[in-house]
């Protein structure tokens, strides 16, 4: 037997020998299972770390996800302050004006008073003649608002105003030597000079009561005014309504053309009164300021009864 080196292992359950080859694999065999604990170990570990990371950030991105709604909730917040501040704002000036208004009318009641005879200090007239003051300044305010309804109206209504932007006058209205025809005619419109393609505009509210070509007029159209009056546009390039349509002051309705008999590029415009034709130039000088005094210079047009109607109208 070849000489061995030997490992004797005592207990109370006797000795045990080994060899050492058989220590070594013994050694070994429990260093391998070691080596397995601690990777198992470290297996669960590691996963267990993976789990607290991922749990981590899944509060990070709902902490984001919060911050995010906590800054919409603090913009909405500062849009409606400023929505408040700007109500409030309103709200000042309103209460301004009516301050003011509130100084105008004290005003007027102390005109009114002079008018009226009336002392200024209060112990010297009665609560009676105080209301006959603020019936008259009460008055006062209703005829300036229905002065100025009235002068609406009849903007919105009566031809009046440029329907196109010109450069010249080309023709006037009444007799003249027809360009054409060279004959000694009655030119029932005025002729405005203008670029082809020009917007042509409504001059008052109302119904088209013909849009299609019509003989030398071209493309033309008629709108039917309230009142009696009656607007006419000839030698248009493009029509922009129909028959049927209602129009508002200012609404657009054609484009300035040279259709029909014509010697250029213009607008022919034509203002009808109960079918007779009033002279356009004057009409398109009408503001809200001289409106009466177009009116004293047109007597075709019976505007006592026309105002009288709209004022009936109003009272009602």
């Amino acid at each position: 037997m070849k000489n061995k080196f030997m490992i004797t292992i005592s207990d109370i359950q006797g000795s045990r020998q080994y060899t050492l080859s058989q220590f070594i694999k013994v050694i070994a065999m429990w260093v391998a299972l070691l080596i397995m604990i601690v990777l198992v170990a470290g297996g669960f570990f590691l996963h267990h770390l993976s789990n607290k990371v991922e749990e981590a950030q899944a509060k990070t991105t709902q902490a984001e996800e919060k911050t995010a709604r906590i800054q919409q909730e603090a913009n909405s917040a500062q849009l409606l302050i400023n929505t408040l501040i700007k109500k409030q704002q309103k709200l000042e000036k309103k209460i301004q004006t009516k301050t003011e208004s509130l100084s105008s009318l004290n005003k007027h009641l102390g005109e009114i008073e002079e008018i009226l005879g009336l002392d200024s200090e209060p112990e010297m007239y009665d609560i009676n003649r105080t209301n006959i003051v603020k019936r008259e300044a009460i008055k006062k305010i209703e005829q300036k608002q229905l002065s100025l309804t009235l002068s609406n109206i009849l903007n919105q209504s009566i031809p009046n105003g440029k329907p196109i932007s010109y450069r010249a006058v080309s023709s006037k209205f009444g007799y003249r030597i027809h360009p054409i025809t060279k004959k000694h005619t009655f030119h029932a419109g005025i002729d405005l000079s203008a670029k082809s393609g020009t917007p042509i505009y409504a001059t008052a509210d109302g119904v088209i009561e013909y849009a299609k070509r019509k003989g030398g007029y071209g493309n033309y159209i008629l709108i039917d005014h309230p009142y009696g009056f009656k607007t006419a546009y000839g030698h248009l390039s493009q029509l922009n309504v129909k028959v049927g349509d209602y129009v508002l002051k200012n609404d657009l309705i054609g484009y300035v053309g040279n259709t029909g008999r014509s010697t250029g590029p213009h607008l022919h415009y034509e203002i009808l009164y109960l079918h007779k034709w009033l002279n356009p130039a004057k009409f398109m000088r009408w503001n809200k300021q001289n409106y009466t005094a177009i009116m004293n210079q047109e007597p075709k047009v019976n505007w006592d009864a026309m105002l009288g109607y709209i004022n009936r109208k109003l009272h009602h």
